[in-house]
């Protein structure tokens, strides 16, 4: 993806325990020139490998159907656009639809070389113009053809050989055709144009070959001669005749006919066709059953696919594949039978049937030359559903497979696409430099290298990231917009992660950068804001303030939408700017100016918030809830306004007193009713929780926490309601002992939750020692503290270091209160070890703990 959405309201990470939720000020981030809701290279890749997959295995009206979108929306093709609009052709004119195919031919844009050429020569062949197929054949030169074409050359060589009378120099044509079919699937496509080439050639005489067919009745001469004359009928547009020829002659060979019998169903297939119900159709189907020569049946299997895309034929082609791969002993042609049933079922979108056919047909014929093409049908199944892991896995034994050329390099984006999808950033990485190493035609080199760093980016490898970037844009073939974008992402994710300082270094030295000019200008003036924006979190106001200024002039020339946004946005880093540098009076008139230029926007919005913050600063809190209750009042369809009524809720909880409360609970309700959707919800629950708890109302503040246990059992921070639900038992259970063990249970499973973060888990270790102790089991408290939290925390160096301050607190709190209990029982040497850790780990309270550890002075001699 170019850029992920970035949304205005974003919660604090589950790492924070119970941490305020936090909201960023607007930003432009919503420009369709910078955010790709997805990465689409893929999805297109795997798209023309299904297509070229069915054009191959004679399903040309579903190849059209999905090369047709490709060619209607090219903003995420892969691939030479040129070739997928030249296999289009080619698949309407194997459809029969040879009208549609002229028209896409003649719409083609761009160099008419050989590849169109032969095209031409195809259809003018398919509508016996043998002229135009001539002259279309004199500006074909084979060198420019990609490999996959050049047996079609051949082919159309043989038509031209044919019209001409050289019949058997166009048999040559055809078998040099065949043999440089690349798969067993373009020999089947080969071995039926030539079927259909020679009924095109027709026979000199009808007359003498209906006379010998009569002469010769019941003998093979007069076998061969009704063949060559229903053959000649067919050349002569009588179909009918040609039809009837055959189906009489077919009672009438004896069994021991067999190759003269599979003959003419073929040829009854080829000149009837496939169409359900007739004859053509019923010839084809007993050759499937019955016949001997098994690359006959693989033509007829080619031709039923063909005319069985949808409706009553499909259902019907499918119930005969399903009856012939049952048959035993096994059918001749089982591997080709299984790949068209999995084909089948892709289309019906049946991906169980489809993946069992496909790894059927891998475990049976591991040396079949359809492997490629069955791993080709296992990845477009798990693609669809969305198992990109095993898409990869199974992209990349097709790839193996595949020769070089296209589709094989195609496979590779495949598999770099299906990593990222899955979330296996690292193996998309790498997957993404191979890819451009072995680039598919028509693929901008930009965008993959642009893909392989947002790959190490959402891996996480920041230090990566920087020197591949660095690396990749001294590279001609990274494009400045690519290099840009990525620039974007990386300056995010660095700020993201708290390297605020490296990201804006990065932006101000490609800004200031001449060697990478930009035509997306609007990327410019975004790139300038987040120039400002990396100015002042990197604490140079002064700076930021500057570059604020001077980024007016460049929002001139861009649409009045992004200037508007541009020029709010910063317009409120200005003011930022100036708190920071300590000037408020003009940072609240930069406010208010605001306010005034871009009423209602985004950043006019926020910008109330800025000024509640600037007065909760300076303790005026009535001023700041004030400022924010207004917010969520006049502007109640804003994402600020439920975090505005939070925030007063907070600034009210502040105040201390009862009334005060009452308040925070009054907003905290507000904000539920109203924005009952909002992610706050969680927050201003837990906070109503915490609130009703100050109130000594712990019934409700229960049934808040319970509610949130309930409603939110998968949220980042429902492990911190959690510990506030067992805290309210706890309190509750000094009147009601009731509480107790509520409180403990939900305790021991916070203690032993192995996803909680180490700072909840000591605390909920130290309340339940301290539950334990209440309830007078003095011995299970001390078992509880030591084991689970100095023993499982402090003493393990790996443990220790993930303690933060909230951790480091409650252990402190923990030894502290383990010593006096110790002291108490007498156990002196082993209470001084408890207040010895508390020293040596430098804990909170260590100087209590140094004077525990001194010794009591003694008496002068002599005195009492």
């Amino acid at each position: 993806m170019r850029l992920r959405n970035l949304a205005c309201l974003v919660l604090a990470p589950a790492a924070l325990f119970a941490a305020e939720p936090l909201l960023l000020p607007p930003a432009p981030f919503s420009s369709p020139a910078l955010l790709g809701a997805k990465v689409t290279q893929g999805r297109a890749a795997a798209d023309l490998a299904a297509a070229n997959r069915a054009l191959a295995m004679g399903f040309p009206s579903i190849a059209a159907e999905i090369y047709r979108p490709l060619l209607d929306d090219v903003s995420g093709i892969v691939g030479d656009l040129s070739l997928i609009r030249l296999s289009y052709v080619t698949a309407l004119m194997e459809d029969g639809r040879l009208e549609e195919a002229r028209q896409a031919l003649d719409a083609y844009v761009g160099l008419r070389g050989s590849a169109w050429h032969l095209r031409a020569g195809l259809i003018a062949a398919h509508s016996k113009q043998p002229d135009l197929a001539k002259a279309s054949l004199a500006s074909i030169r084979i060198d420019e053809l990609p490999v996959g074409d050049r047996g079609w050359y051949y082919f159309l060589q043989g038509v031209v050989a044919d019209a001409a009378g050289n019949f058997k120099q166009g048999g040559d044509y055809y078998g040099q055709a065949i043999d440089l079919a690349q798969t067993e699937l373009a020999k089947v496509r080969f071995s039926l144009a030539r079927e259909q080439a020679f009924l095109r050639r027709g026979v000199a005489n009808l007359d003498q070959q209906r006379n010998t067919a009569e002469r010769f009745q019941g003998q093979g001469v007069g076998f061969d001669a009704s063949i060559q004359y229903a053959v000649g009928l067919d050349a002569s547009d009588r179909k009918g005749e040609a039809v009837s020829v055959l189906q009489r002659l077919l009672p009438a060979l004896p069994f021991s006919e067999a190759k003269r019998i599979d003959k003419v169903r073929l040829l009854l297939g080829l000149i009837d066709g496939a169409a359900i119900g007739s004859a053509g159709r019923n010839a084809l189907v007993r050759f499937l059953e019955s016949g001997q020569d098994a690359d006959g049946q693989r033509i007829a299997l080619h031709l039923l696919s063909r005319a069985s895309a949808d409706g009553a034929a499909a259902e019907d082609f499918r119930a005969r594949l399903d009856q012939l791969i049952s048959l035993q002993p096994p059918h001749r042609i089982l591997e080709s039978l299984l790949l068209y049933r999995a084909e089948v079922a892709l289309g019906a979108k049946d991906y169980a049937r489809a993946e069992a056919d496909a790894r059927m047909l891998l475990d049976k014929f591991p040396g079949s030359q359809l492997r490629a093409h069955a791993l080709g049908a296992l990845t477009n199944a798990a693609w669809e559903q969305r198992r990109y892991r095993t898409a990869a896995d199974n992209a990349e034994k097709a790839r193996q497979e595949a020769a070089s050329g296209p589709a094989r390099s195609q496979l590779g984006l495949i598999v770099a696409e299906a990593w990222y999808r899955a979330g296996d950033y690292s193996s998309a990485a790498d997957a993404y430099a191979a890819a451009i190493q072995d680039l598919p035609p028509g693929v901008s080199p930009g965008a993959l290298m642009f893909q392989r760093i947002q790959s190490e980016i959402e891996a996480g490898r920041l230090d990566a990231a920087q020197p591949m970037l660095d690396q990749q844009s001294r590279s001609p073939a990274f494009d400045p917009e690519s290099r840009w974008q990525a620039e974007w992402n990386l300056a995010r994710a660095l700020q993201a992660a708290g390297q605020t300082r490296a990201a804006y270094d990065r932006v101000s030295r490609l800004l200031s950068d001449g060697t990478a000019p930009l035509a997306n200008t609007e990327l410019q003036v975004r790139m300038a804001w987040l120039q400002v924006r990396l100015a002042l979190d990197a604490s140079q106001p002064a700076e930021a303030l500057k570059l604020a200024s001077a980024i007016g002039p460049a929002l001139e020339k861009q649409p009045a939408a992004l200037r508007a946004d541009i020029s709010s946005s910063a317009a409120l880093l200005k003011a930022r700017a100036q708190f920071a540098l300590n000037q408020p009076k003009e940072a609240l008139a930069s406010l208010q100016q605001l306010r005034s230029d871009h009423p209602g926007s985004d950043a006019a919005v926020y910008s109330i918030i800025t000024e509640a913050d600037y007065y909760a600063a300076r303790d005026r809190t009535v001023d700041a809830q004030q400022r924010l209750t207004d917010l969520a009042d006049q502007y109640k369809d804003s994402p600020y306004a439920p975090y505005a009524l939070y925030r007063a809720a907070l600034l009210a909880e502040r105040r201390g007193q009862d009334s005060n409360f009452e308040e925070a609970n009054q907003l905290i309700e507000q904000l539920v009713s109203r924005y009952p959707q909002s992610d706050l919800v969680f927050y201003a629950r837990l906070k109503q929780g915490d609130i009703l708890r100050k109130l000594n109302q712990f019934a409700l503040a229960e049934r808040a926490y319970d509610f949130l246990a309930r409603t939110y059992p998968r949220h980042a921070d429902i492990l911190a309601a959690q510990l506030a639900l067992a805290d309210c038992h706890s309190a509750q259970a000094v009147t009601d002992p009731a509480h107790t063990d509520r409180a403990l249970e939900i305790y021991e499973g916070l203690v032993a939750r192995p996803d909680a973060t180490a700072d909840l888990r000591v605390e909920a270790g130290y309340k339940l020692g301290s539950a334990h102790l209440r309830r007078g089991e003095t011995r299970r408290a001390l078992e509880v503290w030591w084991k689970d939290v100095v023993g499982e925390f402090l003493e393990k160096p790996e443990r220790a270091g993930q303690l933060g301050a909230k951790g480091r607190y409650w252990v402190a709190r923990t030894l502290r209160d383990l010593g006096a209990q110790l002291e108490q029982q007498g156990r002196n040497d082993e209470a001084r070890r408890a207040w010895r850790l508390i020293v040596d780990h430098q804990l909170p309270g260590a100087a209590i703990a140094r004077a525990k550890l001194e010794p009591s002075p003694q008496p002068a001699a002599g005195k009492p």
